[in-house]
């Protein structure tokens, strides 16, 4: 069975969707559309940007998102028996699987993004990568330090990124060293993402999503906050709310997805990190990128 699989924050690249959009009329109307809907020209830094201009948070994940969901239109066979997404990748995940329309989708990510932003200027916060210790370690450190520190993306067996205030990441980052993690990684991000301190962003996050139709999926989604499998449209959205503050459960999702019969991991949107961490989740499976028609 075939899983489908989207990426979130960090897979962007300067000139990333610039081959769809020269090949395909469909990425033509689509940038064209999401250009005028954001308001700036997004098309014109995806594919001529720097670096820098990429990783602004109201450009990364529009972009991000829009890759994804063109290279699933575009797909030579896209035909999901289940579907997930990493982070902002859920909605490029729902989106693909006919839970929303592609317009009604970028609007919630900029709205994401927006909120995200307000919410990391309110408080300084960050993250960080921790590598070599167990899940229930982390857990165990993260815990006593009060709500400050979390457990935010668990990406695979030996990989899990902690996310909190400045003073608390550095704090149990000295105690995650101390307790045998093999490195710990400060990630160049704008704020504690995927923790409490995104409730502002939650909050704003939530009206929106309340506010927007969303239809059962052709498939189930595997969804971040829980891992299992859902194609109700209340559950969905309540899951889609509580994944700003709540963690990312991908190792948990992706497990799941095996479970459930899931034999083949295709990944649509920029880059292939989800098919280095699937492979470390679950050796067996088989990954690959999508593929796209001519």
């Amino acid at each position: 069975m075939k899983a489908y699989v989207f990426p979130g924050q960090g897979s962007q690249f300067p000139g990333m969707a610039k081959d769809l959009y020269d090949k395909y009329a469909l990425a033509r109307e689509v940038f064209e559309e999401a250009d005028q809907q954001v308001g700036f020209s997004l098309s014109k830094i995806m594919f001529e940007g720097t670096d820098e201009e990429l990783k602004q948070t109201k450009v990364t994940q529009p972009a991000i998102y829009l890759h994804s969901v063109l290279i699933a239109k575009l797909g030579a066979s896209f035909q999901p028996a289940m579907v997930a997404g990493h982070s902002l990748g859920e909605f490029s995940a729902l989106v693909s699987a006919g839970g929303l329309t592609w317009q009604d989708g970028l609007s919630l990510v900029y709205q994401r993004a927006m909120a995200m932003q307000k919410a990391c200027e309110l408080e300084p916060s960050t993250m960080a990568a921790v590598l070599g210790l167990a899940d229930a370690q982390i857990e165990a450190i993260c815990a006593e330090f009060g709500g400050q520190v979390v457990a935010a993306n668990y990406n695979c067996p030996g990989q899990v990124v902690i996310s909190g205030s400045l003073a608390g990441i550095e704090a149990a980052s000295e105690k995650l060293k101390e307790a045998g993690a093999k490195r710990v990684l400060p990630l160049p991000v704008g704020g504690a993402f995927h923790s409490p301190f995104m409730e502002p962003a939650r909050i704003e996050l939530a009206a929106a999503i309340e506010a927007t139709k969303i239809n059962k999926p052709i498939c189930p989604i595997f969804q971040n906050v829980n891992a299992r499998a859902s194609q109700d449209e209340g559950e969905i959205k309540a899951n889609l709310i509580l994944q700003l503050t709540g963690a990312v459960r991908w190792t948990q999702s992706v497990e799941a997805m095996v479970a459930a019969g899931a034999t083949e991991f295709i990944e649509c949107g920029p880059g292939k990190v989800l098919q280095g961490l699937v492979r470390k989740i679950h050796a067996e499976a088989l990954v690959s990128s999508m593929e796209l028609v001519g």
